[in-house]
């Protein structure tokens, strides 16, 4: 029996080449949240805020119930009830991504990003070829619900991002005057996106347009300024400059690398062996080329390796990360982004910024989300998110990125990921901490004071490391004068 589903577009799927009737719009959405995961457990109360939304006085009477008739529903439609099982309060769909239209199309188009400096023709191939599999021009067309509606603007700005790849790459191979045309036409659906306005401006100058495309530079920059009180980006206003000058235009643009880590804790101690699977966890993306699937250890699916570390405030989940990360960093070449909590409208905002984007003020998050994994398409880069209550929309979703979690409640993780407990220090790690910072001869002068000083703390590195800097910079203190000190302040 062989099934095939199809997302970009009205949702469908066959059976052996036979069409297989899907049931109701509701019914629908489940199938579309369980394909949009293949393998993985998507939990019910996620089905169902995906299908009623987060105000619970919105749904139905009793709309896990309902999930159950979907689900049964669907098992019977596609004729293999062993596809659909339910588990741990989810449901999993077993069936290998090669056989959901979208999993073939994003492999490509990440297969073409990584190819496009190296052999641009036969990137040029793979997108024309993947954008081909969309069936219209919406995906998931006439599925209701959140979860479809935030999944349909992810994949249109994935798109659309993959549009403008094409259409680069167009230029790179003289292919000018074929371009000049869907350039305009996106130039006037998407009039703040610079990227789009750099390629017509660039195809109109090749064409012997030059006038025509200052102009348009030239109205380009008054409405930005109008709209937005912003200059155009550097690299179109770099364009412009060389267009002015009669100098060589570059068609293919090259990608800034970010580096955005922290500096490294130099004498974090007693995590080792946490550092050592953590590492083993990321490493795991440089070991498969940027765009070809790395094999999750729960299912058959394409996923980007994720760490997360938890544990009580104090005990130095953040530290850990950014030393992890710099551990790493040789695995990722093409960049690093950090975040610290924030929102995550702006934190996809302040990463697009450092991929070499420039997204328009009000996108909403979906279509940020969409922008932001389609500028990792291709890339081997490390995202560490420190603080973050729901990393959801920030983790990359392309073969060769990876990330690094901390601050987020190990449910909101996906399936695969390496979920890390970082708590207090061992007695004898703790006292090698306090010898470092204030010196081994101070402390083992006074060893009981420094075991009550280690218990004050907790053994919490945090404070432990406060502690012992507090110490260090009064060289005039006894271990038992601090240790007076922070008993009498609780």
């Amino acid at each position: 029996m062989r099934l095939e589903f199809r997302v970009l577009g009205p949702l469908s799927a066959r059976c052996d080449g036979r069409e297989i009737e899907l049931g109701r719009p509701q019914q629908r959405a489940v199938l579309a949240a369980l394909l949009l995961a293949p393998g993985q457990l998507v939990p019910t109360d996620r089905l169902v805020e995906g299908l009623w939304g987060e105000d619970d006085t919105r749904w139905p009477k009793d709309p896990v119930g309902q999930i159950g008739t979907h689900v049964h529903r669907l098992r019977r439609a596609l004729g293999a009830s062993e596809l659909l099982v339910a588990a741990a309060g989810g449901y999993r769909l077993a069936v290998d991504p090669a056989a959901v239209d979208l999993f073939r199309y994003e492999a490509a188009v990440a297969e073409a990003v990584a190819l496009r400096h190296q052999d641009p023709s036969r990137a040029r191939e793979l997108l024309g070829a993947a954008l081909g599999a969309w069936e219209g021009g919406r995906a998931l067309d006439g599925v209701p619900g959140s979860f479809a509606e935030r999944a349909r603007e992810r994949l249109a700005a994935g798109r659309f991002a993959a549009v403008k790849a094409l259409l680069d790459l167009d230029l790179a191979l003289g292919r000018h005057a074929e371009a000049v045309e869907p350039l305009a036409g996106l130039a006037a659906e998407h009039p703040q996106d610079e990227e789009v306005h750099r390629l017509r401006l660039l195809a109109l100058h090749r064409c012997g347009r030059t006038a025509e495309a200052l102009a348009a530079y030239e109205a380009l920059r008054e409405r930005l300024d109008r709209e937005l009180g912003l200059e155009p980006a550097s690299a179109v206003v770099e364009l412009v400059d060389r267009i002015r000058r009669g100098q060589p235009t570059v068609s293919l643009r090259r990608l800034p690398r970010p580096c955005q880590l922290p500096s490294d804790i130099p004498d974090l101690v007693g995590r080792a062996g946490l550092a050592w699977q953590a590492e083993r966890a990321l490493r795991a993306a440089e070991g498969a080329p940027a765009g070809s699937p790395v094999a999750s250890p729960v299912a058959s699916v394409v996923v980007s390796p994720v760490v997360g570390l938890s544990g009580p405030a104090g005990s130095g989940t953040s530290a850990l990360a950014v030393h992890i990360a710099h551990a790493v960093q040789d695995a990722f070449p093409d960049g690093q982004l950090y975040a610290s909590g924030g929102e995550p409208d702006a934190v996809l905002a302040g990463f697009l910024r450092a991929l070499g984007e420039r997204p328009a003020g009000s996108a909403p998050v979906g279509e940020l989300t969409g922008r932001y994994r389609a500028a990792l398409a291709g890339r081997r880069v490390l995202v560490v998110l420190d603080g973050a209550a729901d990393p959801t929309p920030l983790l990359p979703a392309t073969p060769g990125c990876a990330a690094v979690v901390t601050g987020a409640d190990p449910g909101m993780l996906p399936g695969e990921a390496v979920r890390l407990t970082v708590g207090p220090l061992e007695p004898h790690d703790a006292h090698e901490l306090l010898a470092r910072i204030v010196g081994v001869e101070r402390i083992s002068r006074e060893p009981d004071a420094a075991v009550e000083l280690a218990g004050l703390c907790g053994h919490l590195p945090v404070l432990l490391r406060t502690a012992a800097t507090r110490l260090a910079a009064r060289p005039w203190w006894s271990v038992a004068d601090l240790v007076r000190w922070l008993a009498e302040r609780g």
